[in-house]
């Protein structure tokens, strides 16, 4: 685009202009259209603010659509493409691009580029409309929009939903006779599914598997993500003005099935797909105005062999963690923010016995186990504009999982009087797992005793194992490593300490795992079961030679996975006679 046929900004886009500024708009419109089209530019700039004007409401509106509004829209539509294709021509012209991958083929692709300053950019291309297709996407739009007799959450999937939208659309440009050719309709059936059924803009960025997180700080600045391979990159994704972010936050916080407003300006909610999504709203708690964080929700999560070849946990370690599981002892999973704390309970989850009574409880619904007998709970956000009337909290939901005699207790994460709760169903011997945030043993024993969770020291002994995680950077990536397996062995008697012991350890020069031979908790265990020392290190060698097995063959599949810990359960000796023979 050359400086001669651009549109000057001579005010800040915004949905609404006062009379100065739509003077100034007005002449610089006039201007911009003297240099395109010379003598027809009166007659063209005409035509486009009416025909603007005309696309922009349902029928009820036409009559009373004013020319300043064909004015607004207009200008802040040339803004909006200008912006767009100069963030474009810069990045893939004055780039390298490092990486190109479909996302929603053909219409859709993510390229990663490495702009001159070194820094990298997620850039989404979609299929280009032309202002002739611009035209006819806002015209069946709206005729869509009158001519929906459904409410479209009750057919069901999405796929459903896409189908019934398809058969509206192609009814529509028949009915009403316009003349569309065939791969222009595709592109506009795409841009209307992508925004009537799913993420509006940031669809594509939700279709991509290798984005973890999303997040947008306000308008005018870039969506950020932070990718698996090239961690946090910005995007050329922008809401353009504040009011376009505000409408998608409500749209966002719709599909939660949750509802947002200036009385309740945050929200923390599930989508649909189940990733956890954080919402806030206008400037009331947000400086920069409404904002939201996506964690993407992985369809198929990760196994124990993926941990193992990321190297987040030692073949050893998963060994020794699979048998502890297996005879009900309670652990505790800390770490920092997006360290990987979730994904490790889901992981240990896999290795209890494919009958046991789980009872899980959660924030927001983020665990995935394969098993049958598994009652997942979730707490309700209260009525009214406190938020508190008819709430029902993870306290709530503990008391009630005690009542349903479950073996094993896994919570997403404890953070107040639900802790208490959950030792005292350790102490009377179910099976715990839970996460916690915190960045040391230490660190969590403290958080353990402080207020909200004040549990007593004597009860923090119940707990058998804490696992501490981090994400650390190990070169130029950033990495997740458990970095120290800890076990409560009990009270000093004479300071009353809690006293713990090391079981495994990172090296973080060396990136491997150390052992330091003594276990507590196996101690514990072996005396329990009447099991002597012989026949529980035959068990953990066993194990291991499972998991190595998994490794060597790549079974990483989340079914797979799941099936040969099941074989292990129901027939060890027919899958270690298989595993030793090669088969």
């Amino acid at each position: 685009m050359t400086e001669e046929f651009k549109l000057n900004e001579v005010v800040p886009v915004k949905e609404k202009y006062g009379k100065e500024e739509l003077k100034l708009i007005t002449l610089e419109l006039a201007s911009y259209y003297g240099r395109r089209f010379g003598g027809n530019a009166e007659k063209r700039l005409k035509e486009d603010v009416q025909k603007t004007a005309s696309s922009g409401g349902g029928k009820k509106l036409f009559a009373r659509l004013k020319w300043n509004e064909g004015l607004t829209t207009l200008y802040n539509s040339i803004l909006v493409e200008q912006r767009k294709s100069r963030s474009l021509i810069l990045d893939l012209t004055q780039a390298v691009i490092v990486d190109r991958y479909s996302l929603n083929e053909p219409f859709a692709y993510a390229t990663i580029v490495k702009e001159q300053s070194g820094q990298l950019r997620y850039m989404v291309t979609e299929a280009p409309l032309s202002t002739e297709e611009k035209r006819r996407l806002e015209e069946i739009r709206e005729l869509m929009i009158d001519e929906l007799d459904v409410d479209v959450k009750r057919l069901g999937s999405d796929k459903t939903i896409e189908e019934y939208l398809r058969k509206l659309v192609g009814s529509i440009v028949k009915n009403y006779k316009i003349k569309i050719g065939e791969e222009s309709l595709k592109k506009i059936i795409y841009y209307l599914i992508r925004d009537f059924v799913y993420f509006d803009k940031i669809d594509p960025l939700m279709r991509d598997p290798r984005i973890e997180d999303i997040s947008c700080n306000g308008s005018t600045l870039p969506l950020y993500v932070w990718h698996r391979e090239y961690e946090s990159i910005p995007t050329n994704v922008v809401f353009e003005t504040p009011e376009e972010l505000d409408k998608f936050i409500v749209k966002l916080t719709y599909m939660t099935g949750r509802a947002i407003s200036i009385a309740q300006p945050v929200v923390d909610a599930s989508l649909p797909d189940q990733s956890r999504i954080q919402l806030t709203y206008e400037k009331e708690v947000t400086r920069k105005g409404s904002s939201f964080t996506i964690r993407k929700f992985r369809e198929r999560p990760l196994t124990i062999t993926e941990l193992m070849i990321f190297n987040t946990i030692s073949p050893e370690m998963a060994a020794w963690f699979w048998y502890i599981i297996e005879k009900q002892a309670s652990m505790l999973v800390v770490g920092g923010t997006a360290c990987g704390k979730t994904t490790t309970v889901n992981m240990l989850s896999m290795f209890i016995k494919p009958t046991a009574k789980i009872v899980s409880i959660e924030d927001t619904a983020e665990l995935q186990l394969p098993h049958e007998n598994w009652l997942p709970s979730v707490v309700r956000t209260g009525f009214g504009v406190s938020g508190k009337i008819a709430e029902i909290t993870l306290f709530d939901l503990l008391k009630n999982a005690m009542r349903q005699r479950p073996e094993y207790i896994i919570v997403g994460e404890v953070r107040g009087g639900e802790a208490y709760t959950l030792v005292q169903a350790i102490a009377t011997g179910h099976g715990g797992l839970a996460t916690l945030h915190a960045d040391s043993v230490e660190a969590s024993i403290h958080r353990l005793e402080s207020e909200p969770m004040n549990i007593p020291r004597p009860l923090i002994t119940t707990i058998d194992v804490i696992a501490v995680q981090i994400r650390v950077r190990l070169g130029e990536k950033s990495v997740r490593r458990i970095s120290s397996v800890c076990e409560i062995v009990g009270l000093d008697p004479a300071t009353k300490d809690i006293l713990t012991n090391d079981i495994f350890k990172w090296d973080p020069k060396a990136d491997s795992y150390t052992y330091y031979g003594r276990s507590y908790v196996l101690e514990k265990i072996m005396r329990r079961h009447g099991i002597s020392y012989e026949e529980a290190a035959r068990e953990l060698n066993n194990r291991r030679l499972v998991l190595e097995w998994m490794m060597r063959e790549n079974i990483r599949d989340y079914k797979d996975v799941v099936e040969v810990i099941r074989s292990y359960y129901l027939n060890p000796t027919e899958l270690l006679n298989k595993i030793k023979a090669g088969t």
